[in-house]
């Protein structure tokens, strides 16, 4: 018996080492799989900075201008049509008041200071816009 006591005892022994080797090789997996992850969060934090520097430099690289020139003219171009056109802008007479016409060219008042010699405003005046085409169905000039 009293060899199966140490038998045993021996067993028990062996059995509480593989148990302690074994909780060991945890911890250490587990530290292992804690680093790996660091690395992991470092290196897509890493990926993410040196995208946004590559987009930086490519749009530095890469940065557009508009072209004026070309803006300028398009927008000298739609003055003289449509409802943009005035004498200001060189548009058409059909357009244009003859009174303000006469206006803007100086041909009806000559520095006489501002205003309309006639009564009214620069707007419903003689040498404004004519008022009818100003009603816009309300009970004043502006429709309000």
């Amino acid at each position: 018996m009293a060899v199966a006591a140490v038998v045993a005892a021996v067993g028990t022994a062996g059995v509480v080492v593989a148990k302690n080797a074994a909780d060991e090789q945890k911890r250490a997996q587990d530290r292992a799989l804690k680093a790996q992850q660091q690395a992991n969060q470092q290196a897509r934090e890493q990926a993410t900075a040196e995208a946004d520097r590559a987009d930086v430099a490519y749009n530095q690289a890469n940065q557009q201008q508009p072209e004026v020139e070309a803006i300028v003219s398009r927008s000298q171009q739609a003055a003289t049509q449509g409802p943009a056109a005035t004498v200001l802008t060189g548009g058409s007479d059909a357009m244009v008041n003859p009174a303000a016409q006469a206006v803007a060219s100086s041909k009806k008042k000559k520095g006489s200071g501002g205003g309309d010699q006639g009564g009214g405003s620069l707007l419903t005046g003689t040498v404004g816009v004519d008022p009818s085409s100003l009603n816009l169905g309300g009970n004043t000039l502006l429709g309000g």
